[in-house]
């Protein structure tokens, strides 16, 4: 069409007009291409652990907000230094309202700021920012102002260092993404990468440092877990899936931490962990944090339903593991019984949506501890009922043929589609809705177990006499005499 148009102006048109013509849609043009049609960010490296964020902005603003907390790290906006805005090439004055608030007077079209960005508490390594001399993991959610949109991103890295991670990039080195909160950069030097194809998924591992174990053999295990968690939910992940194995910085204690931000699994470990077998401990770890690229990374649920992806989460790991045979009957059962123990230990009575409200503010677990006793009893509920026909894993089948990204608000459809069983319609409000301690001593005796608290640590075992519906339960269980 604009070639059609052009060819009718030069026969039409008289030369000087048509020259003015063309001067003026040159300008329209090298005007268009001034304003970038995304944020285009530019990450350079500075002394010991600090950056600087070069920000061109793909509509022109004049306040930001920076996030100021995230996953218990609180103080992230103290990090920022030396912000400053810019219009047309020009300086702009700027005013700090807060932490992590900023205001130009006029709009600007670029910004540049410093962030500091060393290690801070352990607990904080795997949720926030970080940078070493010898590497770092940089998430954009905590880097950036929030609100940014599709963005492309760039590294100029120190000398010798690689970037990693699961967004595409061009041939220049540009990463884009459409969800920055979800971004996740492995930086350093000597970063190797294991790949392979899983069910049509793709699945890459980046690692550093020299390990006790065989990069192909964890690849070999990761493969296994996305191939068991397509099957448990019927549904195949769309991104490809990146682990980051991160060798913990110099003076942690702690053996390894973990999170699962989009389709980026990062795991930092102790190279001085007195693992007894590196493998198999890696594949338990996996096991919780891979079922999280599903649930809740590829679900489009909002509010604090954290019980569930985070409980019922660790019980199906647990399952998961014991399938796989990471762990025996015995460890499945013994795994239960620590954990109530630890259940026990705390005074705090709150219903699984008040934990899940409160997750990040308190120091029990009753997300985590509550919520696995609860998806226990809840699959033994189905598996009973049915004679071992049925189990939890329908209620991930029937999460996820609902459409995954269809809205919805988390509580709300997970309650429902647990108490669609006639057998578990009031689970919800004995369970997850009650502040009432869950008495687990009780609760099992249906199902032909026995609990044990009179030692130092409670003993959770299967009786010897059992009913058909009972040993049809523990059979679907793997749970042989």
């Amino acid at each position: 069409m604009i070639r059609y148009l052009q060819n009718s102006l030069i026969t039409i048109w008289p030369k000087k007009i048509f020259g003015l013509v063309a001067l003026i849609f040159g300008v329209f043009i090298l005007t268009a291409k001034a304003q970038p049609t995304t944020t285009e960010v530019h990450v350079s490296f500075k002394a010991n652990s600090e950056i600087l964020i070069e920000i061109n902005l793909a509509s022109q603003q004049n306040s930001w907000s920076f996030r100021n907390a995230f996953a218990g790290a609180v103080g992230l906006g103290e990090r920022i230094k030396d912000f400053q805005a810019y219009r047309a090439g020009k300086t702009i004055s700027v005013n700090k309202l807060a932490t992590g608030e900023f205001r130009s007077v006029e709009k600007a079209d670029r910004l540049t700021y410093l962030l500091e960005i060393p290690l801070q508490s352990p607990a904080d390594l795997a949720h926030i920012s970080w940078l070493t001399q010898e590497s770092g993991l940089l998430m954009l959610g905590d880097l950036l102002p929030e609100s940014t949109g599709s963005l492309s991103i760039d590294f100029g890295l120190p000398a010798g260092w690689v970037v990693e991670s699961s967004l595409e990039y061009d041939k220049k080195g540009v990463y884009y993404s459409e969800h920055p909160e979800e971004c996740v950069f492995f930086v350093g030097q000597r970063l190797r990468n294991v790949s392979k194809s899983v069910q049509g998924m793709d699945l890459k591992i980046s690692i550093q440092g020299s390990w006790p174990f065989d990069d192909e053999k964890v690849l070999k295990s990761a493969a296994k877990l996305l191939e068991f968690y397509s099957n448990l939910t019927n549904f195949n992940l769309r991104k490809r899936t990146t682990i980051f194995i991160v060798p913990m910085p110099a003076g942690v204690s702690s053996q390894w931490k973990a999170e699962t931000r989009g389709s980026t699994v990062l795991l930092l470990l102790n190279p001085q962990a007195g693992f007894k077998n590196w493998s198999a401990q890696l594949g338990v770890i996996f096991t919780h944090e891979i079922l999280h690229l599903w649930v809740p990374n590829s679900l489009n649920l909002t509010g604090d339903y954290d019980w569930f992806f985070e409980g019922f989460t660790l019980y199906v790991a647990l399952q998961a593991a014991l399938k796989l045979k990471l762990i025996d009957f015995k460890e499945y059962l013994n795994t239960l019984g620590r954990v109530y123990d630890s259940y026990l230990s705390y005074s705090e009575n709150a219903t699984l949506i008040e934990a899940s409200e409160r997750r990040w503010t308190t120091l029990t677990p009753v997300v985590y501890d509550k919520g696995m006793l609860v998806a226990f009893l809840y699959d033994l509920t189905i598996r009973l009922k049915s004679g071992g026909k049925s189990s939890l894993k329908d209620v991930y089948h029937f999460l996820f043929a609902r459409n995954p990204a269809e809205p919805g608000e988390g509580n709300d459809v997970i309650i429902k589609l647990l108490a669609a069983s006639p057998a578990t319609k009031d689970f919800s409000t004995a369970y997850i809705e009650s502040r009432s301690k869950v008495d687990l001593q009780q609760a099992v005796v249906p199902f032909g177990l026995d609990i044990n608290s009179s030692g130092a640590t409670t003993r959770v075992s299967v009786r010897n006499q059992l009913t058909p519906n009972q040993q049809n339960l523990w059979r679907s269980l793997g749970y042989r005499k």
